[in-house]
């Protein structure tokens, strides 16, 4: 996967800038080795979430990675030290690879990303000294380790946005290479400085010293036409793909379609076009400055050459039009960010799955080999008791045959030793004596080797025959009685083989590649608590002290009924009367109540129940007493209150039906109205986020939910399931 490189950078961060500037630090997930999220709030935007790679990238995503269970300890500290600073500022450093984000809390922090070499993420103090690095580095004269003065990589090569003239001169003749590799070497790379030879005409493999000046000031126009952009921040965001055969073209250039550049049919007419381009003057009217390098490239790019073949394979981002591109499909974006997400996080995801996979092919690999070991086993046991069966038949079938050799020999042994013995029947078995043909070999202990109809019988010669039979016929009885254990244990193991791969499909299920996250426009009254009582009435509470404001001020009516829990922290709660006539029932009081209780504090602290108490509207004020403050929030009661008192902490969660299907939470008896698909959530041990994916799994099987859908409507603390009843 290609890195950023430093134009790459220019664009993200003049957008991240823009983007997070007054924004404030919420969370940090470290999801790979490499990689953090950052997860801030965007005033008037909201939740955004930025994924830094160290070595790799830098962009805001919508495919947020499953976060570990246990967070390690770099993200923690992220957390202890920024969570609700707030953002000053994004810059890259002097036009390298190095990007960093100015913080304040009650003091200033850095958050510096370097994207070069293996990369790193490293946070320092106001003295710009290292708190935590996510790497510890001794290398090129930096050390990169905590409490230790943070100092940037030696600048090399040239800031192509403040280059002049003067400075390519010097850049190439003071250069031992030729001007690819020169201007390569000097921070541009190597696509960018293809591109600047494929504008300027100059032969790339020219000696740098060698050039003339006016190759120089060819390079140095077309340095300064295509990075042009930078300068105006007027990027062309863009994800290119080399033509696949067989896909047709289409002349569209908005956001999320697909542009291809068509190229010249000669060499010349590419020339020519970038000739103009170097003979134009920089001096250009308001109108004219707002021509960019995509206008020589439409001009470029004019005519269909029908006899190239269609390229296939290559893919890139980037945040200008380059003519290299010119034949590529291009997919346009409103901002680099956007781009990179979609060019990163797809590649990112193909990564995450396909380590799972090896890791669960290793793990059950261990027991397939283990049974094909088994198996093997058995085979060879089979194949024993059937080749010694027939070997102990042919000892006896060839007795006597077998019976004159061995006299043969105990007759010699009574003068012989066994290897004189050998010697002769080798001897004999040559001049072609009839009893030593079957002889193959004999060892010095007497044991012979004989063949009989093509078998190679062992026989020792100090046994009889049956003796020696015997020995077979035990050998294969042995085996037969091991075939048993091995065909239990190869029944256990196949049981094993089974287990795992069904584990690991489950376990590839569950492994979250990215899925991107689209922000839902919900309706009012998801933005807070709500759920519709058993009697069909809307009930509403609020999130935080914010949107407890905005229930009473705007939401609370003549006619409606205030709860909240006798605690403090806890929402305050409306039942919605409606237009309907009569007084609000019991039943959505009580169900109110409900909600009132479970949302509050209460839950976060296990309570098992909890007081709540309502009253009328007109008993709800802003406005204190002389002396008195009331918090953001937070309201004043006046008269008697009606108490509800030991309301149980449960919540039922499930898909109803109301304006569209949407999640819905709240008292059970209310959710079991409108759906028969709902868990029931109560106080307990479980992580907000582990009990939404198993609600999720539960209540969604069509998926029509998001995690994030889930741990909205759930009480601030963890939980665990209940026993549903009957309603």
């Amino acid at each position: 996967m290609k890195a950023m490189s430093n134009v790459d950078l220019y664009a993200i961060s003049h957008e991240l800038d823009e983007l997070l500037k007054e924004a404030r630090v919420q969370k940090a997930y470290q999801p790979t080795r490499d990689t953090v999220i950052i997860r801030f709030h965007v005033p008037g935007k909201g939740r955004v979430d930025v994924a830094f790679q160290a070595g790799l990238r830098v962009h805001t995503t919508q495919y947020p990675p499953e976060n570990p269970k246990v967070p390690p300890s770099f993200p923690m500290l992220l957390r202890k030290h920024l969570k609700n600073a707030t953002v000053k500022g994004v810059r890259q450093h002097n036009f390298d690879r190095i990007l960093e984000i100015d913080i304040q809390k009650e003091h200033r922090f850095t958050l510096v990303v370097e994207l070069f070499s293996q990369g790193n993420i490293i946070l320092l103090d106001e003295d710009n000294r290292i708190i935590l690095p996510l790497k510890h580095r001794h290398a090129q004269g930096r050390k990169i380790t905590s409490k230790e003065e943070y100092q940037y990589p030696e600048e090399r090569g040239i800031h192509i946005l403040n280059v002049e003239l003067e400075d390519l001169k010097d850049l190439f003749a003071n250069s031992d290479s030729d001007l690819i590799r020169t201007l390569a070497r000097s921070g541009l790379g190597g696509m960018y400085s293809e591109e600047i030879f494929l504008r300027s005409g100059v032969d790339k493999k020219l000696p740098a010293h060698e050039v003339s000046e006016s190759d120089v000031e060819a390079i140095y126009q077309s340095m300064t036409k295509l990075f042009k952009p930078l300068k105006t921040f007027k990027f062309q965001p863009q994800i290119v793909r080399e033509v696949i055969e067989g896909e047709e073209n289409e002349d569209e250039t908005s956001k999320g379609v697909t542009e291809p550049n068509q190229h010249e049919t000669t060499e010349s007419t590419q020339n020519k076009a970038t000739k103009t381009t170097q003979d134009e003057s920089t001096e250009t009217t308001p109108d004219e400055a707002k021509e960019t390098t995509q206008d020589k490239v439409t001009e470029i790019t004019q005519k269909k050459s029908p006899d190239k073949k269609p390229k296939k394979g290559k893919e890139d981002v980037l945040p200008l039009d380059i003519l290299t591109y010119q034949d590529f499909k291009k997919e346009r974006f409103e901002t680099f960010n956007q781009a990179a997400d979609e060019f990163y996080s797809g590649k990112v995801g193909a990564d995450i799955k396909k380590v799972q996979e090896d890791i669960w092919a290793k793990e059950v690999g261990k027991y397939e080999k283990r049974l094909r070991i088994q198996e093997d086993t058995l085979k060879k046991f089979q194949k024993t008791i059937i080749e010694t069966k027939k070997k102990g038949n042919l000892l006896y079938a060839h007795y006597s045959e077998v019976q004159n050799l061995l006299d043969i020999i105990h007759q010699a042994r009574e003068k012989f030793s066994w290897m004189e013995i050998a010697s002769k029947l080798k001897k004999a078995r040559k001049e072609g004596m009839v009893e030593a043909q079957i002889i193959e070999s004999m060892d010095k202990m007497g044991v012979l080797l004989l063949n009989l109809e093509g078998e190679r019988i062992t026989v020792d010669a100090n046994l009889e025959i049956p003796e020696n039979a015997e020995k077979y016929y035990n050998k294969g009885k042995k085996a037969k009685r091991k075939i048993k254990g091995v065909n239990i244990a190869i029944e256990r193991t196949k049981k094993d083989v089974e287990r795992k791969r069904n584990k690991r499909e489950m376990a590839l299920e569950r492994v979250q590649v990215p899925q991107k996250r689209v922000r839902k426009e919900l309706k009012w009254f998801e933005k807070l608590r709500w759920f519709l009582s058993s009697e069909g009435l809307l009930v509403i509470g609020g999130r935080d002290a914010g949107t407890n404001e905005l229930v009473v001020k705007r939401y609370l009516d003549n006619n409606d009924i205030y709860l909240h829990s006798d605690i403090h922290g806890a929402p305050s709660v409306v039942i919605k009367k409606g237009e309907g006539e009569g007084e609000i029932p019991e039943s959505t009081i009580q169900e109110a109540g409900t909600l009132a209780a479970s949302f509050s504090s209460a839950w976060n602290k296990g309570y098992g129940s909890q007081d709540v108490y309502w009253v009328h509207p007109d008993q709800v004020s802003k406005t204190p007493q002389s002396g008195e403050f009331v918090a953001r929030g937070a309201f004043i009661i006046r008269g008697s209150r009606n108490y509800l008192r030991g309301i149980p902490l449960k919540i039922a969660v499930g898909i109803v039906d109301y304006e569209g299907e949407r999640i819905m939470a709240g008292p059970a008896e209310a959710v079991a109205k409108y759906t028969d698909n709902y868990v029931v959530l109560k106080p307990g041990f479980t992580k907000k986020e582990e009990i939404a994916r198993a609600v999720l799994k539960k209540i969604d099987p069509e998926r029509i939910l998001t995690l994030e859908d889930v741990i909205r409507v759930l009480p601030s603390g963890k939980c665990d399931f209940e026993e549903k009843k009957r309603y």
